[in-house]
């Protein structure tokens, strides 16, 4: 299975232009670099669904204001400074400086690719449940792909 078979599959539907910017233990891409475009203003994607589905669930469970708080809005807006410098857009298209966070998945995309790491992934990581992405033993769609791949 090639990276764009698996990502077509992780996300369930053909993505758009990308690169693989960082895997997996099992081995398949877990968050994806997109194409430069304005239209899509979130640079890295994560594409691990059992990843994917953790974060939602902190977010959902208040984490993205939690993480506000906790982070603070200058280190917040020093992450969105560098984005902007690097990728000519604030992380996830945030048009506004205060320390907003739009989207935990966007901010740990960054630190797990190793383009940005910053203290809002590293807060929403110490804050999942369990996180699948360190074993892939513990990620059930890693395991079911590793077994459809045999």
């Amino acid at each position: 299975m090639n990276d764009r078979e698996a990502v077509t599959l992780q996300l369930g539907r053909r993505p758009t232009a990308f690169r693989a910017a960082a895997r997996c233990l099992a081995g398949l891409p877990s968050i994806v670099e997109n194409e430069r475009r304005l239209t899509m203003p979130t640079s890295f994607w994560i594409t691990c669904p059992s990843l994917r589905a953790a974060i939602s669930r902190v977010e959902a469970a208040g984490g993205v204001r939690a993480a506000q708080e906790e982070v603070g809005p200058k280190a917040v807006d020093e992450i969105h400074t560098e984005h902007l410098a690097r990728y000519g857009t604030r992380v996830a298209g945030v048009g506004s400086f205060g320390g907003r966070i739009k989207c935990l998945h966007a901010f740990t995309a960054l630190h797990l690719a190793g383009a940005l790491p910053n203290p809002v992934a590293e807060w929403t990581l110490a804050h999942l449940e369990e996180n699948p992405y360190a074993d892939p033993a513990r990620c059930s769609e890693c395991v079911k792909r590793l077994e459809h791949m045999q």
